[in-house]
C-alpha cells in the first residue's frame, strides 16, 4: 500500500485486502488502523493478530509494535494475543539487524504498563510488569 492508497488504510477492509496480498505494506496499513481510535477492539485486534501469524517478517514487526500500541490505548489484551506475543519473544528471525523477539519485548513492555496487572499472566507480569501501583489503604 503505497501512494494514495496509502491515505486510507484505517478502513478495515483495506488491511484485510493488504494482508489477504502479502503486500509490503500490510503493516503500516495495520499500524494506521491501531492508531485511529475510532475502531473498537472488536475490529482491530483479529487484524493484528493475523498480522502476527504473517510469513512475512516486516508485517509481523509491525503487528507486534501495532500490539504494544493497542495495549497502551485500549489498556486491553486478550488471550490468544498474549499466546502469540509470547511465540514472538522467542522469534530470532532477523529484520534491519534486530532480532523480531526484541519487537515483542517492546511490545510486552508496552502491555506490562499499561494494561492492568491483574488482567496479564504471570509470566508477563514477571518480565515485563510497569510501575506497581498499590491499592489505597482502607480506613
Amino acid at each position: 500500500m503505497t501512494g494514495p492508497e496509502f491515505d486510507e488504510c484505517d478502513c478495515p477492509a483495506n488491511v484485510d485486502a493488504a494482508l489477504a496480498r502479502s503486500e509490503p505494506g500490510a503493516g503500516l496499513a495495520l499500524l494506521w488502523l491501531v492508531l485511529d481510535e475510532f475502531h473498537p477492539a472488536a475490529v482491530v485486534l483479529p487484524r493484528i493478530k493475523r498480522g502476527l501469524r504473517s510469513r512475512d517478517a516486516q508485517t509481523r514487526a509491525n503487528a507486534l509494535q501495532s500490539l504494544g500500541h493497542f495495549g497502551r490505548l485500549h489498556r486491553e489484551i486478550d488471550d490468544e494475543s498474549l499466546a502469540l506475543l509470547r511465540i514472538a519473544l522467542h522469534d530470532r528471525t532477523v529484520l534491519g539487524g534486530y532480532q523480531l523477539r526484541g519487537y515483542a519485548d517492546n511490545a510486552a513492555g508496552d502491555i506490562g504498563s499499561f494494561v492492568p496487572r491483574h488482567r496479564l499472566p504471570r509470566w508477563l507480569r514477571r518480565r515485563h510488569a510497569g510501575p506497581w501501583r498499590p491499592r489505597p489503604l482502607r480506613k
